[in-house]
C-alpha cells in the first residue's frame, strides 16, 4: 500500500502534482482527496474526470496530513490528496446522490447490501453530505446488514453550516454519499474512537423530540434549556457554542453518546442535533476537559494498536469534528502530531461535522470524537 501525499492551495496546482506524479511512474488505483470548500469542487471533478483510480472526496471544515517528507499539518483552506497504490481487486466504490426525504435507513441498508455483495467480510468508508442528512439512521441501515467495519465522517464547510459536498471523480453531490468497500481477507483494518468531553450539572430528561430534533428538555423548551444554563445572550450563535459544548446522552440502554447543535427552530423553539436524541434519555451539558481530550487520542490508538499486536499500519485515515479544533486552537496540531506518533504511518484527513465509528459494535454514528482508521495491505510490507 504505497502511498503519496499531495497538499495544494489551488485546484490547478494540485491537478499539476498529480499529473507529474503519475509521470513520475506513481501508479496509484485509489485517492483520497479533501478540498476546503472556498475550492469549486465542481471544477476539482472535472479536472480528475481522466484518470483511472477511484477518488473518495469531501469538503472540509479544515484539512490534515502528516508523513516523514512533508511533516505533520492541520491547515485550512487547501486541498489535500493521498495517492495509494493498492491491489484494485481488495475495493469497490459507490456513490449515491439522492433527495432528502428519501429514506435513509434502506440508503444505509442498501449500501451494507452491495459492501457485502463485492465481498464476503468487508468493512466501509463513507462519506456523507448534506447538513440535513440523518446520518445517525444512515449508519444504523449500514449495522443493520451486519457490516463491522465501518469509518468516515460528515463532510464540513469551513464552519459556515451552509453546503457541504461529497465528490468521486464523475459526480460531486451536495446531499448524497461516497462509500468505499475494503476487502479484510486482502485488507487488514484496525480503528480507534477518542473522546475528552465530561458531562456538567444536573440530569435532565428529554421530555420531546423526533430523531435529531429536541423540543423539549424536562417540559421547557430545549432552546430556553440552553440558552439559560450557558448564559447564551440574544447576539450570540447557538450552534456555534453548542458544537463546543455538545449534549451528553444517556439513552435508555446505557450507552453514552455526545450530539452537537447543527441548528435551531426558534418558530418552535427546538434544537436540531448532528445525530439522535432519544425521547426520555437523559441528558446533561457536556465541556471538553481542555488540552487534556488530547491524550485521549494517543490512548484510543495505543489500545486498539495493543489488542493486535502484529498489526503495523501502512495509512491512516483521521476523522476529528471540528469542534476539537475549536476547542483546542493552536494546539489543534498536537493532536495529529499524536496520533501520526502512535499509528507510525502516514495519516491523512479532515475535520468533519459528525464522525462514523464502529469495528465492530457500539454506536456507528458520533460528535465530537476522533476517529482513526489504521490500513495494511496483506502480505505487503512498506516502509513509511
Amino acid at each position: 500500500m504505497k502511498n503519496i501525499i499531495i497538499n495544494a492551495y489551488s485546484i490547478e496546482s494540485l491537478l499539476t502534482k498529480i499529473k507529474t506524479t503519475i509521470k513520475n511512474g506513481f501508479n496509484p488505483s485509489l485517492a483520497f482527496i479533501y478540498s476546503s470548500s472556498k475550492h469549486n469542487i465542481k471544477k476539482l471533478v472535472l479536472g480528475l474526470e481522466d484518470y483511472d483510480f477511484i477518488v473518495v472526496g469531501a469538503s472540509t471544515a479544515g484539512e490534515i496530513f502528516a508523513d516523514k517528507k512533508l511533516g505533520v499539518h492541520e491547515v485550512d483552506r487547501t486541498i489535500v490528496a493521498m495517492l495509494i497504490e493498492i491491489n484494485p481487486m481488495a475495493i469497490a466504490f459507490k456513490s449515491i446522490s439522492f433527495e432528502t426525504e428519501e429514506n435513509y435507513f434502506n440508503i444505509g441498508k442498501n449500501i451494507g447490501i452491495w459492501a457485502k455483495s463485492e465481498f464476503e467480510n468487508p468493512a466501509l468508508i463513507t462519506i456523507t453530505s448534506g447538513l440535513d442528512f440523518d446520518n445517525d439512521v444512515y449508519t444504523q441501515g449500514i449495522v443493520n446488514e451486519r457490516v463491522e467495519y465501518i469509518f468516515g465522517g460528515s463532510a464540513g464547510d469551513d464552519m459556515q453550516l451552509k453546503e457541504t459536498f461529497v465528490f468521486s471523480k464523475d459526480n460531486f453531490y451536495n446531499h448524497g454519499i461516497v462509500a468505499l468497500a475494503l476487502d479484510r481477507d486482502k485488507i487488514d483494518v484496525v480503528g480507534a474512537r477518542a473522546f475528552g468531553w465530561i458531562g456538567i450539572g444536573k440530569e435532565r430528561i428529554v421530555t420531546k423530540a423526533e430523531q435529531n430534533i429536541v423540543y423539549e428538555v424536562d417540559g421547557k423548551p430545549a432552546i430556553d434549556f440552553y440558552k439559560d444554563y450557558l448564559n447564551i445572550s440574544a447576539d450570540e450563535s447557538i450552534p456555534n457554542i453548542g458544537i463546543e459544548y455538545p449534549l451528553e446522552v444517556t439513552m435508555k440502554s446505557g450507552l453514552v453518546v455526545y450530539r452537537a447543535v447543527l441548528g435551531l427552530d426558534e418558530d418552535k423553539k427546538a434544537l436540531i442535533f448532528a445525530g439522535h436524541v432519544e425521547e426520555k434519555s437523559k441528558v446533561r451539558i457536556s465541556a471538553p476537559q481542555g488540552e487534556n481530550i488530547i491524550k485521549y487520542v494517543g490512548e484510543s490508538i495505543e489500545y486498539s494498536l495493543s489488542q493486535k499486536p502484529d498489526f503495523k499500519p501502512q495509512i491512516a485515515l483521521v476523522f476529528p469534528c471540528c469542534s476539537r479544533k475549536q476547542v483546542l486552537g493552536d494546539l489543534a496540531i498536537k493532536e495529529i502530531e499524536l496520533a501520526y506518533k502512535k499509528a507510525k504511518a502516514p495519516i491523512i484527513g479532515f475535520y468533519a461535522y459528525g464522525e462514523i465509528g464502529a469495528y465492530p459494535g457500539g454506536y456507528p454514528f458520533h460528535n465530537e470524537t476522533f476517529m482513526t482508521t489504521m490500513l495494511s495491505e496483506r502480505g505487503t510490507q512498506y516502509a513509511d
